[in-house]
């Protein structure tokens, strides 16, 4: 019997550690998410595309005053790059997210985004 129970505990701890080495390559893989999310060069890309869609965006009188980087809600587009959710004028509901992968010169841009209907509204004339 002392055979068969070190057999399970050997089986049980190769199982414990092929779990907690998955979860920590999750871990850091969500890491570099957002390190690239939330680094200069993809809020000047965030703002940029922010810019196209409000002329005064990010200023007191634009509709798009602020925005919010959702570290939380990052995933790799199966196509390449990262999507990011941007939560906009502290409202949760009022969201944009943004695709944003390195073109050919090794810089980052947008290449692609969808929007809360809520988002729609503010850019239409709802404030």
């Amino acid at each position: 019997m002392k055979k068969g129970l070190k057999i399970i505990i050997g089986i049980l701890l190769i199982i414990g550690i092929g779990i907690g080495g998955f979860a920590y390559m999750q871990h850091k893989e969500h890491e570099k998410m957002v390190a690239i999310a939330t680094s200069e060069e993809a809020k000047k890309v965030y703002e940029e595309y922010l810019k196209k869609l409000d002329d005064e965006a990010l200023t007191d009188q634009g509709k798009i005053r602020k925005y919010e980087i959702d570290e939380n809600d990052l995933e790799y587009n199966p196509m390449g790059g990262i999507m990011v959710r941007l939560y906009i004028n502290d409202n949760p509901k009022i969201d944009v997210q943004i695709g944003i992968v390195r073109n050919q010169n090794n810089e980052l841009e947008v290449f692609g985004a969808t929007s809360s209907p809520e988002f729609g509204e503010l850019l239409e004339g709802g404030d």
